[in-house]
């Protein structure tokens, strides 16, 4: 096992100030470079709700420490964090279970007024901002963080490479080659109540699968709310935010080997802490790589459901994609394309959902053409037997 500290540059600051982009930008810098980078944002892994008061931090600490060998098994040289702490003491929650990390902590901040702007340019909730506002103000007086960068007036672009250069021209020397060896996953072993979990009676785990730009995720996590919201402790995870490294492997370039052993990893973290059903998004382009995941996660009862749009809405969804509609989900490839690149996509999701069509996969296929949300979710729950169905 390699004892080699890796290099962990954390992005924090208040809500709108821009975390997840710059972080990103870091993440794509980097691998453009050749350095070998993953990238992770905090807020997607910690989806298991209702959770009680204070446990934030630990479920994400336990999550991150947990797809951390996953990480360096693949010969990660750094990883990017993105998330929002704001004491001393939350941050030994993460650095207590990663001692092998370097960690670097950077405060992003901007002025008020730039801040309402990109919260208000986010297109959601904007009932929050002047709570963004007061939560800015009152990082001002921080002592957790090691650098501190004002990014008014920067693009994110800019103000990426003044991170970089702001925590010592991050992430500085790399380990040699030879020592991003292979980390066994017992470095972090189970806990007693994490391998309790594994154990116990089958729990529902929903798959909500579909051609690019159909609503998986979205749909997803509305039926993760509305379960949640029922008080079932419930779980979500867009598998696409938890496998984000590049370069990416030769023989595994979308990284479903990395995606389903996190997911697994992450999900072992949930049931410790409570929950009762899992619903997962992610795309896949048969029921066979869908299996090959849930092979990882012990006592599940899967239900596959594939998202279903017939060529207009998936050209209509792709193309609001990317004038930015929908929610802001760090690394959106459709994001800011131009209509010609949109085009070839939508083309390419028309492909994508014939070939599932004939394939005839996932147990349920359900029709998303000129309904919201909120309908395909509730149709989705009741035509997979009243989802999650917890006592039979």
């Amino acid at each position: 096992m390699s004892n080699v500290s890796l290099p962990l540059l954390w992005l924090s600051g208040p809500t709108g100030v821009g975390k997840s982009s710059v972080g990103w930008e870091v993440f794509e810098q980097l691998s453009r470079s050749g350095v070998k980078t993953a990238f992770v944002d905090a807020d997607q892994i910690s989806l298991c709700y209702p959770m009680p008061e204070g446990m934030t931090h630990r479920v994400r600490a336990r999550s991150l420490a947990a797809m951390w060998p996953h990480f360096r098994q693949q010969g990660v040289q750094c990883l990017v964090l993105a998330g929002f702490v704001d004491t001393p003491e939350e941050v030994r929650e993460y650095t207590a279970l990663l001692p092998e990390a370097a960690f670097t902590l950077c405060r992003l901040r901007v002025d008020d007024a730039e801040l309402k702007e990109r919260f208000l340019g986010r297109g959601w909730r904007p009932d929050l901002m002047e709570d963004a506002v007061a939560e800015a103000e009152s990082l001002e007086g921080s002592e957790y963080a090691d650098v501190c960068v004002d990014t008014s007036g920067f693009t994110v672009s800019e103000t990426a490479r003044l991170v970089c250069d702001r925590a010592g021209e991050w992430p500085g020397a790399l380990p040699a080659a030879t020592l991003q060896s292979f980390v066994d996953r017992r470095s972090h072993p189970p806990t007693p109540q994490e391998e309790a979990a594994t154990t116990s009676v089958p729990v529902p785990v929903l798959w909500l699968g579909g051609a690019t730009a159909v609503g998986k995720s979205t749909v997803g996590y509305e039926i993760f709310m509305q379960v949640y919201r029922t008080g079932v402790r419930a779980a979500y995870v867009d598998v696409k935010q938890i496998g984000a490294l590049r370069p990416v492997a030769d023989d595994d370039v979308d990284s479903h080997s990395l995606k389903a052993r996190n997911l697994a990893a992450i999900w072992a973290g949930y049931r410790a802490a409570g929950a009762q059903c899992l619903i997962v998004s992610g795309e896949a382009d048969s029921d066979d790589v869908v299996r090959g995941y849930a092979e990882l996660l012990p006592g599940a009862a899967l239900t596959v459901c594939h998202l279903r749009a017939g060529a207009e809405t998936l050209a209509e969804r792709v193309a609001q994609r990317g004038r930015g509609g929908g929610p802001s989900i760090p690394g959106d490839e459709l994001r800011g394309l131009g209509s010609d690149a949109l085009h070839r996509i939508a083309e390419r999701a028309v492909r994508e959902a014939n070939a599932l069509d004939r394939a005839g996969a996932g147990h349920l296929r359900i029709d998303t053409d000129g309904r919201s949300v909120k309908e395909v979710a509730a149709d989705v729950r009741v035509r997979s037997g009243n989802w999650p169905n917890l006592f039979g």
